[in-house]
């Protein structure tokens, strides 16, 4: 931990010195980038090794680091650093999709498909309802929605509850990729978090298309036909995508990882002007290549293992430099209300749909946990009604963003936690990992039958 932190500091000192040879007021271009880069990947792993001896997951210190050095803190790290490393959050992205697709075999999730269901629409539907309740009744004391009649005050909080409803597929591959974790808890977590937001994605759509109708005139284009490209064409994208790393392993068999990232660059650079989502491209390649194509999803995992947390640290310390804290410090109030409103949701939701699927009662007591943290589509979907809805957009994505920095900070520590109380933190090291189930136990007459 103390070499860790002379490390950082050093870091930070020569990462001054190079910007003090800048004239006044100048910005770096091009070149600053790279330092940006540069600088935040080794920042962001030390300070992730300061925090680990604490409890605490590397991920926290990855944000952290980067709200620390972003343009709101420190400012080594400035705004034009920022956008320009915006194409290495789209490769983080379509990474971490295809990597959380290649861990996700249809066919052995298919007996627990009832739980994954039940456990997540009821989740999604708790903390959905309470959010919006929540925000409906401050949407008469909030200055974005003053003056609004009462269904638009009812169509805003819809597609606020829907933005701060959204999972966190990175944040919860990047917990379990630090932490080598396999086990029931693992498998569900990641298993919802990943179907939850393909129906995010869904119900963002419409709840927008309500907007546009209360709102006449405000917006880009929108509706089923935008969605359904944006969608089917991303899906279709990861299908090719899959194809082509398929071929590549099965005629080539040489230099994988890289060609996967080069792949994912590609996909980050042509994405932007097709419309296409990363996240979408990403999860779809993997599922493609773990379930209908002949090469294993984990040997595609084993080959990129290598860059995974290079990767999840620049991604994360990104995420942390686009955060405002300024903005946050005016709204910490109702984010921090919300956040436990949402919490309280999934909490209660989960422990619903855990006794209806009769899921084992450990699991149940645990499961939500992994649902807490928010980036990526959430923060997608915040920044996209700021853009879409100028006359109150902005003050909406402002208290989003705070209630979502929140669970960005926090839900990480809590799913560290329940991963290491449930004893699955390194069990993806061991030479033979036990399989436990995530439906009840066995009974004693079963396991008697087994013995004899």
């Amino acid at each position: 931990m103390t070499r860790a932190t002379i490390l950082l500091a050093l870091l930070a000192v020569l990462s001054f010195a190079a910007r003090s040879f800048l004239p006044p007021g100048s910005e770096a271009a091009g070149s600053g980038a790279a330092l940006a880069f540069g600088f935040l990947l080794l920042a962001a792993i030390q300070a992730g090794h300061v925090l680990k001896p604490l409890g605490m997951p590397q991920l926290t210190g990855f944000i952290l680091c980067g709200a620390v050095f972003g343009p709101e803190i420190l400012g080594l790290i400035t705004p034009p650093m920022v956008h320009d490393l915006t194409v290495v959050k789209r490769v983080a992205v379509g990474l971490i999709a295809l990597t959380a697709g290649c861990e996700l075999n249809l066919r052995s999730l298919l007996p627990r498909m009832r739980s994954i269901v039940s456990v997540g629409a009821g989740a999604l539907l708790m903390a959905f309802t309470l959010v919006f309740l929540l925000l409906l009744v401050l949407s008469f004391w909030l200055p974005f929605t003053r003056g609004f009649d009462a269904g638009q005050r009812v169509v805003v909080s819809l597609v606020c509850a829907t933005v701060l409803t959204a999972l966190s597929p990175a944040v919860v591959m990047g917990i379990i990729s630090e932490t080598r974790s396999k086990g029931p808890l693992t498998e569900l977590a990641l298993s919802i978090v990943v179907l939850a937001d393909l129906v995010i994605v869904v119900t963002f759509s419409l709840t927008e298309s309500a907007v546009r109708w209360s709102f006449p005139g405000e917006g880009g284009p929108g509706g089923w036909g935008a969605l359904a490209a944006h969608v089917g064409g991303s899906i279709a994208a990861g299908v090719a995508v899959g194809t082509i790393v398929w071929l590549y392993v099965w005629r080539v068999g040489v230099k994988i990882g890289l060609f996967i990232f080069g792949v994912c660059f590609v996909v980050a650079e042509a994405g932007g002007a097709l419309h296409l989502d990363p996240l979408l491209v990403g999860l779809s390649a993997g599922l493609f290549l773990e379930n209908v194509s002949p090469v294993s999803g984990h040997e595609v995992i084993r080959h990129t293992e290598p860059a995974a947390m290079p990767t999840f640290a620049v991604f994360f310390a990104v995420v942390g430099a686009e955060v405002h804290l300024r903005l946050f410090l005016a709204v910490a109030g109702w984010a921090v209300l919300l956040a436990v409103v949402r919490a309280t949701g999934l909490l209660v939701g989960c422990r619903v749909g855990a006794r209806l699927s009769r899921l084992d009662p450990d699991l149940a007591r645990r499961i939500h946990t992994g649902m807490l943290p928010q980036a990526g589509i959430s923060l997608g979907l915040a920044n996209l009604i700021a853009e879409q809805f100028p006359p109150w957009g902005e003050g909406a994505a402002t208290l989003l963003l705070g209630t979502i920095l929140v669970s960005q900070l926090v839900g990480p520590i809590v799913f560290r936690s329940a991963l290491a109380r449930a004893g699955e933190i390194g069990k993806r090291d061991a030479p033979e990992a036990s399989e436990a189930r995530i439906t009840e136990p066995e009974s004693t007459a079963d396991v008697e039958l087994r013995r004899g």
